[in-house]
């Protein structure tokens, strides 16, 4: 990196806990999260980076373990850094950068404003990133995990009933395929099917991001997603000043104004959840969220 250059912020935390919802705030001051991002606020080439180290733990996102394994082998490593170091500064790095940045020089290691990248797979993959950019900051979301993994329940279900819905409609047809078996399946997240396997995968992802947040010191900053809508201007100010981003105060407010504090603890609402709450309490405070008194759970209230 040049002494002119500005590290990254590199946004780590679990599928579904609001992410999103910082990250477009964060843009709107000016920081750069890339070209191409998708509606998740993601960059196609930083993805394909994760998605590709995934692939070499046969690894995936819902199943994340085994990159434990990639990262453990000392032999593999340095080449996992290499590689992925030349292509962040080569040519590849024009579908992140733009042409217009990208002609500057310097790939993705030489940007002098405020930037960074969203991917929950950051998660696994961090310790490889903080070898190509020590000085990087790392922002980390979290949020309720019944709430997660209700959210992950339903998005698998609403998946799962679309592409048996096509497969109905085109059954004959992809029959005779002679390309036969189609490369998607009907049950993708098959760990997210229930909300047990939803929280579990919760557990996984919080616990490593704390693990690194603790590691880290002052380069880390943790934010509540309940905290953020309920209470979003400290919270808001606190994001803007770790990035390096400046908003104008009536800016900031008409943001938080739009904030919808309703969407705080969903799984107070529902009978079911409240229950799954009550018998992972125990869990949950250990991950920041305190057991709730039987007041609160009767009221349906957070």
């Amino acid at each position: 990196m040049s002494p002119s250059a500005t590290s990254p912020v590199i946004i780590i935390g679990m599928h579904r806990s609001g992410t999103s919802l910082l990250t477009r705030v964060l843009q709107q001051a000016g920081f750069f999260m890339g070209r191409g991002t998708s509606r998740n606020e993601e960059a196609a080439f930083t993805n394909a980076i994760n998605a590709w180290l995934f692939r070499q733990a046969s690894a995936t996102w819902d199943c994340p373990e085994s990159m434990d394994l990639l990262l453990a082998d000392q032999e593999l490593r340095p080449w996992l850094r290499d590689y992925i170091g030349g292509i962040i500064r080569g040519p590849a790095a024009l579908r992140f950068l733009g042409l217009k940045r990208g002609l500057r020089g310097g790939g993705l290691p030489a940007q002098c404003t405020p930037w960074g990248w969203k991917d929950p797979r950051n998660t696994f993959t961090l310790p490889l990133w903080l070898e190509l950019f020590p000085e990087a900051r790392v922002l980390h979301i979290v949020r309720h995990g019944v709430d997660v993994a209700a959210s992950l329940r339903r998005r698998r279900q609403e998946e799962f009933a679309a592409r048996v819905a096509r497969y109905r409609r085109r059954r004959r047809w992809t029959w005779l395929n002679p390309l036969a078996p189609k490369h998607r399946g009907f049950g993708p997240q098959v760990r997210c099917r229930t909300l047990e396997g939803g929280f579990e995968l919760w557990q996984l992802y919080v616990e490593r991001a704390m693990e690194h947040v603790q590691f880290l010191g002052g380069q880390a900053l943790t934010i509540k997603y309940e905290a953020l809508l309920t209470d979003p201007l400290p919270n808001l100010r606190q994001a803007l000043d770790f990035c390096g981003c400046v908003m104008d105060e009536s800016s900031l407010r008409a943001v938080a104004a739009g904030f919808r504090s309703e969407r705080v603890h969903a799984w107070s609402r529902l009978e079911e959840l409240r229950e799954f709450t009550v018998g992972h309490q125990p869990t949950l405070a250990m991950y920041g969220y305190p057991a709730l008194r039987e007041s609160q759970l009767a009221e349906g209230t957070a």
